[in-house]
């Protein structure tokens, strides 16, 4: 009997350590939802990075904001979450209606239009940044331009301001921010 006790319990310990991720992180489902003055952001990004002052290394987790406000963060599969621990978190929200909708050309069929866009392109922003009092912009990888609706200081992890635990098991973490930049934090 005992030896059959023996066997389950081995059998046990090699199929719980086999359901992990492999990887040796140790990660956490995490999702949520962002609002800015009590609605929304309807497109941008959530990024977590582990707080290393804190003693929490690891990637960093990032998750796309959906029309409703919603993310779900991903460090190395989609959906896989955060390290668990202490994170810093930055988030960009931007009006998912681009300022300028006008696309380079292609880089790979054109090359010398693409170079003539962007670098037209470029100034343009340049010259928009440098007015007193500029909207923020961003400018995607196929060239149209978003205007940035969060307070500036939020769009970094190092200024946000905001900080937040990751436990194991499932996260639930709700961020509203205010006109000013300041976040509330709930779980």
């Amino acid at each position: 009997m005992r030896g059959l006790t023996r066997v389950l319990v081995a059998a046990i310990l090699i199929g719980v350590t086999a359901c992990g991720p492999g990887n040796g992180l140790n990660l956490a489902q995490v999702r949520g939802r962002v609002t800015y003055k009590g609605e929304p952001v309807k497109d941008g990004t959530v990024m977590f990075e582990p707080d290393d002052s804190k003693g929490n290394r690891g990637p960093q987790a990032m998750g796309n904001l959906k029309s409703d406000g919603t993310y779900i963060l991903s460090s190395q599969d989609p959906g896989d979450g955060a390290v668990v621990g202490m994170h810093r978190v930055g988030v960009l929200g931007i009006d998912p209606n681009p300022v300028s909708a006008e696309a380079l050309p292609s880089p790979e069929t054109d090359p010398l239009k693409f170079l003539q866009a962007k670098t037209k392109a470029d100034l343009k922003a340049i010259k928009q940044n440098l007015r007193k009092n500029a909207e923020q912009t961003i400018r995607s990888l196929d060239g149209k331009t978003y205007r940035v609706i969060l307070p500036e200081k939020v769009g970094s992890t190092a200024t946000s301001g905001i900080s937040v635990e990751v436990t194991r098991g499932s996260n639930t973490i709700n961020i509203d921010i205010a006109e000013d930049g300041t976040a509330k934090v709930s779980k």
